[in-house]
């Protein structure tokens, strides 16, 4: 099941996924496909991928300080996160363990598990997706969301949803292409 919502007044479009539905839908698959970079899970708390993912927010015209703030879990709210890592020119597929000079995210992507004062389940969201200009139309937006799907379904997650603008074309197209559709 999907469905979309509209805010006429701040042209945000609100999507959102049935994740018992992934692998039976044409737009996303999950772990399939090689690509030249490598989907990891980021640790928040250590500096330097905090540091790698306010890059990615910078190249994306953000502010680093506003996007790094939402990586902060608290009570009532967990944020997950992966990053496309690009890897050094060594073997075909070769990750290192830490970025080096070579290596950097070339995506990150944010998944968040909250659950509202009076409510027994938990929400889940994507409130970010952000993909270097240059690392777009690579399959890194795709990799990053397929990352964050996996891991909401693995946690029970009945559905997904994300916010964006309908004066953002390419997005909305986007979440259409990986599985969100209008009803």
């Amino acid at each position: 099941m999907t469905e979309i919502a509209y805010d006429p007044v701040m042209g945000v479009l609100r999507m959102a996924i049935d994740v018992a539905e992934l692998g039976c839908q044409p737009g996303i698959e999950l772990g399939a496909g090689a690509s030249p970079f490598e989907v990891i899970p980021l640790a928040w708390g250590e500096e330097r991928w905090r540091a790698l993912a306010a890059a990615v927010a910078a190249s994306c015209g953000l502010r680093p300080e506003g996007f790094l703030a939402e990586l902060t879990s608290r009570p009532g709210r967990r944020v997950y996160g992966w990053g496309a890592l690009v890897p050094c020119e060594k073997a075909p597929g070769a990750v290192p363990a830490e970025p080096g000079p070579s290596a950097s995210l070339a995506g990150v992507i944010l998944l968040l598990e909250s659950t509202p004062a009076g409510e027994r389940s938990p929400r889940f969201s994507i409130p970010w997706l952000l993909v270097r200009p240059e690392s777009r139309r690579l399959g890194v937006g795709r990799a990053l969301v397929a990352a964050a799907l996996g891991h909401a379904k693995g946690l029970g997650a009945p559905r997904v949803t994300i916010d964006t603008l309908d004066r953002w074309p390419e997005a909305v197209a986007f979440w259409r292409g990986v599985g969100f559709r209008r009803a």
